[in-house]
């Protein structure tokens, strides 16, 4: 398990979205983390320095669903911990920016299934970012409420081509 993840989402959700030029280095050197494992409580305590405010949420996918900024959520994977920025979602399908993976879009229910780390409705953890200071332009391209399942692009070109 690559244990910066929580740095990379870091720098992948001020970088894209927030337009910043943070290497996963300096955020690591920020959290100041020996182990090199980073908590959200962690991720929050550095923002103010790095010009934003940061805090902790546990929702339900509901409530995740009308969300209107990208935010780093909490998963687990085989028992692991891991931190990943959501970067587009609807009621049927996930879009993440993934520090391992890149690019993820998944199921609504593989994506639960990661997610869901606490009992009852608010089963899910978030770490939302905000800007300190409001003149801070945000790409709106970073986040979308119509994320396409991977395949469905897939099936999309090969109709396109085979119509041409």
């Amino acid at each position: 398990m690559d244990f910066s993840c929580g740095a990379a989402s870091v720098a992948t959700l001020l970088n894209n979205f927030y337009g910043q030029t943070l290497t996963e280095e300096e955020v690591l050197k920020k959290l100041d983390k020996e182990q090199m494992r980073a908590s959200f409580e962690d991720m929050r305590r550095i923002m103010p320095d790095l010009g934003f405010e940061a805090k902790g949420y546990a929702l339900s996918f509901e409530q995740l669903a009308q969300l209107k900024i990208p935010v780093i959520v909490y998963l687990k994977y085989r028992k692991d911990d891991h931190f990943s920025v959501l970067r587009g979602i609807d009621g049927n399908t996930v879009l993440l920016a993934d520090p391992s993976l890149g690019h993820v879009s998944m199921s609504r229910a593989q994506f639960l299934d990661a997610w869901q780390t606490r009992e009852g409705n608010l089963a899910g953890k978030i770490l939302a970012v905000v800007p300190k200071k409001a003149e801070t332009i945000s790409n709106k391209l970073f986040f979308t409420h119509h994320p396409k399942q991977q395949t469905d692009f897939a099936v999309e070109q090969i109709r396109q081509a085979r119509a041409e």
